[in-house]
């Protein structure tokens, strides 16, 4: 029994340290993410009045999987992903890329808030050591906006 135990916890741990799928972060069924996709999102953009949220990141990219598997699916991220439409861009993809090159991205994560044509309001590089801390960062980022 305990042998069991152990090898379902061992097991557990390595499919969650496996990485990303590229899909939209587990958990963050009460957010629409889209996928490597500028155009329709910038469309919900302009038609909502929100700004964009773009998530540039790789699937290796350990604190990118951090962000998306952790930051963006805490509850208390919640009401304020709701204030952005949402973007995850896969730096690694055909459609990423270039976004990637637009925006100057050197170091992922890297999450842009953008206006629905793309303009850079702002940009935040790496991962806070807290989500209360990145979701503080994304808060400023906001008020400054709300100017």
């Amino acid at each position: 029994m305990r042998v069991l135990a152990v090898s379902s916890v061992a097991l557990a741990t390595v499919l969650c340290s496996c990485g990303g799928s590229g899909q939209a972060p587990a958990g963050a069924a009460t957010q629409t993410w889209f996928e490597d996709d500028f155009e329709a999102a910038s469309a919900q953009a302009s038609a909502s009045g929100k700004p964009l949220l773009m998530d540039l990141y790789a699937d290796w990219c350990g604190p990118c999987r951090t962000l998306s598997e952790e930051y963006f699916t805490d509850p208390s991220m919640q009401e304020l992903l709701g204030r952005f439409v949402l973007l995850r861009v896969d730096v690694d993809s055909e459609a990423g890329g270039p976004l990637a090159q637009r925006y100057a991205v050197d170091a992922i994560p890297c999450v842009v808030i953008a206006a629905a044509d793309g303009t850079e309001y702002d940009r935040i590089v790496g991962v806070a050591p807290t989500v209360a801390a990145y979701k503080g960062q994304l808060e400023q980022i906001l008020g400054e906006l709300d100017r």
